[in-house]
């Protein structure tokens, strides 16, 4: 926690006029937030050391009592929404766009980027460390993320996905649940 949590604010705000920051927000002093788009941290959200918010000429928004933990990356080019209740662990990276490659004949490197929607992450969601989540995923309510996951397709609430590509392990509900069915 920063010791001068205000000054620190104050001073990412200088820097970047498209943040807004609800009440009690924690922003480590070595968390870096870039130019170049909106970036909305709710309430009581915590940005903690070395992450990364790049809105890349999107947006990232972030709810209320979330949590980025250290070197998480976030490219918002194509629109990041992070829902309320959400605990990112270290080292994951999120890209809500990709590098178009479809003319052989064209350096990659010339033709541009693409989004198929951004990404979404609603309530109450836990991403472990090193997980990778790709442009166009949303991750219902209520979801796990293992460790080192690469999400490339939307999560069902309550899911628990692992593995690279992701693959659903099980449901976090009980079987006579009306959502589990």
């Amino acid at each position: 926690m920063s010791l001068l949590p205000f000054p620190t604010i104050l001073l990412f705000k200088l820097w970047n006029k498209q943040l807004h920051v609800g009440r009690n927000v924690e922003i480590d002093p070595r968390a870096f937030i870039a130019r170049g788009g909106r970036v909305t941290l709710g309430d009581e959200s915590v940005i903690r050391a070395g992450a990364m918010l790049l809105p890349s000429s999107g947006s990232i928004s972030i709810g209320n009592k979330t949590s980025i933990n250290p070197y998480t990356i976030i490219n918002g080019q194509g629109g990041v929404t992070i829902g309320n209740s959400v605990m990112v662990a270290a080292f994951v990276a999120m890209f809500a766009a990709n590098h178009r490659f479809d003319d052989p004949a064209l350096p990659i490197l010339e033709q541009g980027t693409g989004t198929k929607g951004g990404i979404k992450i609603e309530d109450d969601v836990w991403i472990g460390t090193h997980a990778v989540i790709l442009d166009g995923v949303i991750i219902g309510r209520g979801s796990v993320i293992g460790a080192g996951a690469v999400v490339t397709k939307s999560v069902r609430p309550y899911s628990v996905m692992m593995g690279v590509p992701a693959k659903w392990v099980r449901s976090r509900l009980p079987l006579h649940s009306k959502e589990a069915a």
